[in-house]
């Protein structure tokens, strides 16, 4: 905070209490100023809400405030004259955990005298949280990786071994390394598609023929279902769309994708496309599968979040499907949802602009 700001809060300057609590009020930031005795001086409306409590007047620092990095901040600044700056302290409020950088400043009179000390909490919750996604992110891309390498090196190590030692190669080797070497580029192509669309890539949007780009999506996903013989109801009330033909083809390969998968043999598949209005045009495609719990609905769309983890991996999946089928809405200023109960079926909904 600036010498400007802190001068404007010196209670021992002539300045007219109303413009003083005006100015605090007005700061963004949770302020907290403590005397030599570690009395609350001043604080404005912001820490009152962070702390929720009635009588910080009446109370010693060490009451308010729990941290004990925070208060002997206070303490070095009052004893000292040092400040200091406290990174991600948490506190926990109505709305949730909260994270603060907390810079915690001596307070002088003009002769010099340390009179207090002033505390600024900076809300740092988002950067907090976008650092725990990032770790999140780099441990689940790894694991990701791991898994498979881990099973191409296995299996390409025993061949040589077999190969040194003249024996045949097995063929079902063969097959696996090819396996996990297709789940490997279908990952990283995942994750350039997703690196892609948060970078802000140009769509190339044009009318489609929904018609046309459903079928084609349904034959090709068909022919690799492993025979499952899913029978597939189309209902086509809108016939043209708004969209980027690539991304529209990619939203409906991981929804199909996802239908087939979790619908048992010979079940129903059902893809309908409808105006509901006349700024819209809606997808909905629904399974006959187990359905999705309701505590699992609102993380479905984040990346490599799985409702069956084991079930998601023994499919070929990379956990990244659902989160690039929300940015390609989000992309084309649209949105997306699920509608389930757990027996029920799930059906996924997508809704496109009109232009």
């Amino acid at each position: 905070m600036s010498r400007k700001i802190l001068s404007k809060l010196n209670p021992f300057r002539r300045k007219d209490r109303g413009e003083q609590a005006a100015l605090m009020s007005a700061i963004s930031d949770p302020l907290l100023a403590v005397d030599i005795h570690n009395a609350p001086l001043f604080y404005n409306s912001k820490f009152n809400l962070l702390v929720d409590d009635k009588e910080i007047g009446k109370r010693r620092l060490w009451k308010v405030i729990v941290d004990h990095e925070v208060v002997q901040g206070y303490q070095a600044a009052l004893s000292e004259g040092r400040s200091t700056s406290i990174k991600a302290v948490q506190f926990h409020t109505a709305t949730g955990t909260m994270f603060f950088l907390v810079t915690i400043s001596p307070l002088r009179r003009s002769n010099g005298k340390i009179y207090g000390a002033l505390g600024v909490f900076h809300d740092v919750t988002e950067l907090k949280q976008a650092e725990q996604m990032r770790i999140d992110f780099v441990a689940n891309v790894s694991h990701e990786l791991r898994t498979p390498l881990t099973s191409i090196k296995g299996y390409t190590d025993t061949l040589m071994e077999d190969f040194v030692a003249g024996r045949p190669m097995e063929e079902k080797f063969i097959h696996a390394i090819a396996r996990n070497t297709s789940r490997l580029m279908n990952l990283v192509e995942d994750l350039l598609d997703l690196s892609s669309l948060e970078a802000g890539s140009v769509l190339q949007k044009i009318e489609l023929e929904t018609e046309d780009i459903t079928n084609r999506i349904v034959r090709q996903l068909q022919s690799s279902s492993g025979g499952k013989k899913h029978t597939v109801v189309f209902q086509i009330d809108s016939s043209v769309v708004f969209a980027d033909p690539r991304r529209l083809e990619q939203v409906l390969v991981n929804l199909l994708d996802n239908a087939f998968k979790y619908t048992p043999p010979g079940g129903q598949i059902t893809i309908k496309w409808s105006a509901p209005n006349q700024d819209s045009v809606e997808l909905r495609i629904s399974d006959k599968g187990p359905g999705i719990p309701l505590e699992h609905q609102a993380r479905l769309f984040e990346r490599f979040y799985r409702v069956d983890k084991a079930r998601s991996r023994e499919s070929g999946g990379t956990g990244l499907g659902l989160a690039i089928v929300k940015h390609i809405m989000q992309r084309h200023g649209g949105s997306v949802w699920i509608e389930s109960t757990p027996g029920g079926g799930a059906t996924f909904v997508c809704q496109f602009p009109m232009k």
